[in-house]
């Protein structure tokens, strides 16, 4: 009985002794399998962390794939790891020897895969280069290809790549292998199929925007190929085709600006290379040419016109010639007068010096008004012009001014009338500012009218017939209204009447292309090769054009120009400007900023 219990016990202890070391066998291979799953996954993780960091946010496949194939070894064992890419017409084999195998043995890997590439794309080009690395190949290991499979990689359903993994070994790779490398690479190409996508969006609205901008710009791939050209660079290159090529483009830029190679130095040089100054037609453009990042342009080609910046600089030079010729007659006359009073050398009657304290006096007054000029034009520029109205004859004023002007006229033989009614009423005005304006028209008109011409001033009372309301916005500016809404605050009636004057001569008149900017900053019509003395500062009838603006009033010009313009002989200008002689606005009164080009 002993004996039999004791055995009894010895088997039970042999049972649970087996059961317990079953099921620690499965807890271990648990374990196991649990800890490969884990590394598996920090894996994946690591490879698609360092796509990522080394391809950032350009869609280079052939960088991606050598990520993938570079770490196989830490998946499983192989003999080759290979990847195909197609790039720019040409098919690049990448094949890396993990362990000795032939010549015969690259061979076929590569017709395995051309074969897989054939089934999945419509045209494989033609040439295609191969890149060997690892071990040294050698003839003397006649293995042949045993085991290997194929992973496509596709970006938006696009297949744009194959990496093949082959061995020696027959019967190597199970589908847990195959899975493992299927996972990586599908999260590598959903990977970059969010970065198409996102890539497109952003290429969509750069487009939208290169399209929209007023400056000229152009973009090129890294092959040289215009990839985008706004309507605004077409214009200025008169390029008449939708699709132009690079050398069409840069065919309007001059040669001398050796645009093909500015553009490969900005790439080769990765830095911006910059043209000051390109003569296209009547334009002038600064040139910037610029290497851009990313996967899409490879250059840009900004074409910015300065034509109005150059046009301007070289009006404000010939601007500072004209005042410092203008300003240094009267300066020296003034200088050379006083030298002469004082001087002891010279004996001078009373008589003399009285005439030479005129010359002083007279030439004081033509530099102040000169000066004067050049103030009035930078408030005007500035919004701070201002004018003070008062109830006044402008019958009165023009008479006075006729009776100044009537001396230097008599020299020249001309005469000086004037057409103007007796019943004018008096009405609210600037007075010094119109006679400003008066002594400019009549300045004008004596300087550009040959001797024995004829200078008239009419003046006539004109009704508004136009029947609107305006009303006053910011910064002095107006829009039209309708009648029912001239109730509201800051809108105010038409003026019922207005005073117009005009300035009439026998001159040489206008050129009809010059008439537009003739009230411009700096302007002046191209007469002077008729008349001599007749340079001035080109600031008098821009600050006519103001004061008169000032009085809510309007300044026009009438020319037939001269013979050779279509004209006829010695039909002359008239210039004439109005002022409403009921203006509600109280003086002082701020004239508005006015930009005039």
């Amino acid at each position: 009985m002993i004996l039999a219990a004791s055995i009894l016990l010895v088997i039970i202890f042999g049972i649970l002794a087996i059961a317990f070391s079953i099921k620690e066998e499965k807890t271990r291979k648990l374990l196991l399998a649990q800890d490969a799953l884990q590394k598996q996954k920090i894996y994946q993780i690591s490879i698609l962390k360092e796509i990522q960091d080394r391809i950032g946010y350009s869609l280079d496949v052939e960088k991606v794939i050598d990520v993938i194939t570079g770490s196989l070894r830490n998946l499983f064992p192989y003999s080759t790891a290979s990847s195909a890419v197609v790039k720019e017409d040409k098919l690049i084999f990448k094949i890396y020897v993990e362990e000795t195998v032939s010549r015969s043995f690259i061979d076929d890997v590569k017709k395995s895969m051309l074969a897989s590439l054939s089934a999945l794309l419509e045209h494989l080009p033609n040439d295609s280069d191969e890149l060997l690395s690892g071990v040294p190949l050698s003839q003397d290991n006649n293995l042949a290809l045993a085991s290997f499979f194929h992973i496509p990689l596709v970006i938006s359903n696009k297949v744009v790549g194959l990496i093949n993994v082959s061995s020696t070994k027959p019967d190597l790779y199970k589908e847990n292998e195959m899975t493992i490398l299927y996972q990586i690479t599908e999260q590598a190409s959903n990977a970059l199929s969010r970065l198409e996508a996102v890539l497109e969006i952003e290429k969509a609205k750069l487009t939208s925007l290169i399209r929209g901008l007023a400056d000229g710009v152009f973009m090129l791939d890294q092959k040289g190929n215009l990839i985008i050209i706004n309507d605004t660079a077409k214009k200025m290159l008169n390029i008449q085709t939708d699709n132009p090529t690079l050398i069409e483009a840069i065919s309007s830029i001059p040669s001398q600006y050796q645009m093909l190679s500015k553009i490969h130095d900005a790439v080769a040089q990765n830095k911006t290379i910059e043209e000051k100054e390109v003569i296209l037609g009547d334009k002038t453009v600064q040139v910037i040419v610029s290497p851009v990042a990313g996967p899409l342009p490879a250059v840009s080609v900004l074409l910015h016109d300065i034509t109005i910046e150059k046009n301007l600089s070289q009006v404000k030079e010939d601007f500072t010639n004209i005042m410092v010729h203008e300003l240094r007659a009267p300066i020296t006359a003034i200088k050379d007068s006083s030298e002469i009073i004082t001087s002891d050398k010279y004996n001078l009657s009373k008589d003399e010096k009285n005439e030479f304290l005129e010359i002083i006096n007279q030439q004081s007054k033509l530099l102040l008004d000169q000066i004067a000029s050049i103030l009035d034009a930078a408030k005007l520029e500035a919004g701070k012009f201002t004018i003070k109205k008062a109830q006044s004859d402008i019958s009165e004023l023009i008479q006075e001014e006729i009776k100044t002007f009537t001396p230097p006229a008599a020299k020249k033989h001309i005469s000086i009338s004037s057409d103007i009614p007796q019943d004018l009423p008096k009405f609210s005005f600037d007075r010094i500012r119109i006679a400003q304006v008066l002594n400019n028209l009549l300045s004008n008109s004596l300087k550009f009218t040959p001797e024995g011409g004829k200078i008239k001033i009419k003046v006539t009372m004109e009704d508004n017939e136009r029947g609107v309301t305006r009303a006053r916005g910011l910064a002095g500016t107006e829009s039209l209204v309708s009648d029912n809404e001239y109730q509201r605050g800051g809108e105010r009636q038409d003026p019922e009447h207005f005073i117009k004057v005009s300035v009439s001569d026998t001159g040489i008149g206008i050129p009809k292309d010059q008439q537009e900017n003739l009230f411009s900053k700096f302007t002046q019509a191209d007469t002077s090769s008729h008349l001599t003395n007749t340079q001035g500062t080109g600031l008098g009838l821009y600050v006519v054009k103001g004061i008169v603006e000032a009085h809510e009033g309007s300044v026009s010009i009438e020319s037939p120009a001269s013979p050779s313009q279509g004209g006829e002989e010695n039909q002359g200008t008239t210039i004439s400007f109005t002022i409403p002689i009921d203006s509600p606005y109280l003086s002082p009164y701020q004239a508005p900023h006015l930009t005039i080009n």
